[in-house]
């Protein structure tokens, strides 16, 4: 065997360890908040329609609405949790001695990382889309399917590049979105004449057509490679920082 196939088989033991940390520490939390927002939501409306509205029969109508609320918070939390930490905390509690004390390459073992991370946020989704068709009505949505892996990318891009480059990581993202909220909100539609710059900032005014994402409508193509083509680009940023910087540095 090459040792280029010993690297991917030592790698791929990582895996299953990866998952089980996932789903025992970063998706339990990302549901019980995600779960907590939406019976805040639903609560209000079962209390007033009583005797009109039951558990499972929702409205298809209240469900849409009540869903287009929960959506980003559930693809924003699960992406801020599987990414939080993915890299600094390694620095910061010595892991990596451990994690790379065989030959793993810690590019292609942070690349695995995030992937699987991500597949955790789809199970967690799933899940509780499994607790929505009990609580509220029976939905599932074939655009979560796209809706997901696009803004995991977008957010999770930039989680990834923060973590690579300080151990500040979770601070720093929701700083740079809050930022570029504001900053699209007031000078988007502006001719502004240094309005170029916003385009350093994540394109999170595009989110909404995502989230809003309905298929007898035109693909939102534009928006979609936006926000992808962002996070790939500071996930590829985030690797080269990781290349660059010694494990070893805090």
């Amino acid at each position: 065997m090459s040792e280029t196939m010993k690297r991917r088989a030592r790698l791929a033991e990582y895996v299953p360890w990866l998952a089980r940390d996932y789903l025992t520490n970063q998706g339990p939390a990302t549901a019980l908040v995600v779960l907590l927002i939406g019976y805040l939501q639903l609560l209000p409306i079962l209390k007033g329609a009583a005797g009109r509205v039951s558990l499972g029969e929702v409205p298809l109508e209240i469900a849409v609405r009540i869903l287009g609320m929960l959506l980003p918070a559930l693809i924003f939390l699960g992406t801020f949790f599987a990414t939080n930490g993915i890299i600094a905390n390694d620095r910061k509690f010595n892991f990596y001695r451990f994690l790379f004390a065989k030959p793993v390459n810690p590019l292609t073992y942070y690349s695995v990382v995030f992937a699987v991370y991500g597949a955790g946020v789809l199970i967690v989704t799933l899940a509780l889309f499994g607790i929505w068709s009990l609580a509220v009505r029976p939905m599932l949505p074939a655009e979560i399917f796209l809706i997901l892996p696009v803004m995991y990318l977008a957010y999770g891009g930039i989680g990834f590049l923060l973590s690579a480059a300080w151990r500040f990581d979770w601070v720093s993202l929701v700083t740079a979105l809050l930022a570029a909220n504001i900053a699209w909100e007031m000078f988007g539609d502006t001719p502004w004449p240094a309005r170029a710059l916003l385009y350093l900032f994540p394109p999170v005014h595009r989110a909404s057509t995502v989230y809003t994402l309905d298929f007898d409508k035109p693909f939102p193509l534009v928006s979609v490679l936006w926000l992808a083509g962002y996070g790939a680009l500071c996930f590829a940023l985030g690797l080269v920082v990781l290349r660059k910087r010694p494990m070893g540095t805090s």
